[in-house]
């Protein structure tokens, strides 16, 4: 019985890693980010309609992820505009939490 859940157990984390390992360092980055905004929202430095605006962004940014990977390969040019998408999303969280307006 346990050499079973041993095995699932084993099994479960290496798919974990395997899947980790092809999403890369765009996922790391977008749940970086995505903490980043609600560490925002918790302070107040950000607004609920900054909020929404960066949600959107980062919600984009999932899908253009996600369409990149459909075939199972990303191109230099996807990891570019993705890596641009998100320097970009990066600097407007930083503005929302930069720029004055609490509530």
């Amino acid at each position: 019985m346990k050499k079973i859940f041993l095995g699932i157990l084993v099994g479960t984390l290496i798919l974990g890693m395997v899947t980790v390992a092809m999403a890369g360092p765009f996922t790391w980055r977008e749940a970086r980010q995505q903490a980043r905004i609600e560490q925002g929202v918790d302070s107040g430095q950000i607004t609920t309609r900054e909020y929404q605006c960066l949600e959107r962004e980062q919600g984009r940014i999932e899908a253009h992820r996600q369409r990149a990977w459909s075939d199972g390969v990303l191109t230099p040019g996807e990891a570019c505009r993705l890596t641009r998408e998100q320097n970009r999303t990066s600097r407007d969280i930083w503005r929302a939490k930069h720029n004055g307006i609490h509530y």
